[in-house]
């Protein structure tokens, strides 16, 4: 909830999140910790892009995961930072942003 208040003190509703600041906890799906974050970033309507490492050593439930991530309207999935950047810049609901 604190990244909801500080987007909410910066005035914006987007969200860039490296995978390293994340906590192990995220990466091992059975803790449902992934679920519930994404869960309240979506409840506080933040768009938000996670770049994470492709070349990374994710369990692979947590690779399903990110697949699906890579459609989701609100938190999506990225390889590399610019992408991830050019989807937060695009209106949303646009051609290949939502």
């Amino acid at each position: 909830m604190e990244l909801a208040y500080a987007c909410s003190d910066a005035d914006t509703d987007l969200l860039l999140i490296h995978a390293g600041a994340l906590p192990s906890e995220f990466f091992q799906l059975r803790t449902g910790f992934a679920g519930e974050f994404v869960q309240r970033l979506v409840n506080s309507r933040l768009r938000s892009a996670a770049v994470f490492d492709p070349a990374g050593s994710y369990p692979e439930r947590f690779r399903e995961f990110l697949l699906e991530a890579r459609r989701h309207p609100q938190f999506r999935a990225f390889d590399s930072p610019r992408d991830a950047l050019a989807w937060l810049a695009a209106p949303a609901g646009q051609p290949g942003t939502a």
